[in-house]
Parts: structure tokens; sequence; C-alpha cells
């Protein structure tokens, strides 16, 4: 359980969409560009600086706008935080394939080892 006042992940989400538009390839006028393009809302320049500021984190990122951020710059850098934070861990493309694959072979396993076990119950060997 999180310590009391431990939950306030303001300053955290101001560097998250900070490193997010670090890591673009386009420059924040492009980002906002396009977020208002897809959004079919205004985004500003001046709103993504004020989303990266940690001093201004009484003007953080609305979470409805995150999956927006994150698609326009290429970026899982949310989603995995909060994850992360909830104690999970995300997997994408050919690691969420390799790992239902894996889910699946699994399944398979047990199933053929419980019909062997009930063969031997019933008395017919394999």
């Amino acid at each position: 359980m999180p310590a009391p006042g431990s939950g306030n992940y303001a300053a955290q989400v101001s560097e998250l969409v900070g490193g997010v538009l670090k890591h673009a390839e386009m420059d924040r006028y492009e980002v906002a560009a396009q977020m208002s393009r897809l959004s079919g809302d205004d985004v500003s320049k001046n709103m993504l600086d004020a989303w990266s500021s940690p001093a201004r984190a009484d003007h953080n990122i609305p979470l409805y706008r995150v999956p927006l951020l994150e698609e326009v710059c290429h970026s899982h850098a949310f989603t995995d935080w909060l994850v992360h934070l909830r104690g999970g861990r995300v997997a994408y493309g050919r690691e969420a394939l390799d790992a239902q694959y894996g889910k699946l072979q699994r399944m398979r396993d047990k199933i053929q080892s419980d019909m062997r076990e009930l063969k031997r119950l019933m008395g017919d060997a394999e």
C-alpha cells in the first residue's frame, strides 16, 4: 500500500510528457498540430510546454490526451509507466505474440497431462 501523501504523481507526469516530447521525431509545434488534427480540438505548443513543466504541475496533461500524445510521438512511455506503477508489465508486437503462444502451449501441455492422468485412472495405459 502506498504511504499517505505518496500518490501525487504530478511532477512525474510532467517529466514523462517532457521525455516523450524530447524523444519525438518532430518538434513541439508539429506534435501540437498533429494532436489538434487527430483530436479535432486545439492543442497548442504552449499547452505542451505547460504539460511538460514540473514547475507547472497544476497544468498536467489531461488523461484523455495521453493516448493521443503517445500515438503522435510513437511512444508507450505513459502506458509502461502506469502499468509498472500498478505492478504489471506490458508486451507489444512480437513479444506479445510470443507470450500468447507460450500461454497456449502451456494450456495444451496441461490438457494433455490431464488427459493422460484420466486415462490412467480409467485403467487405460497410454
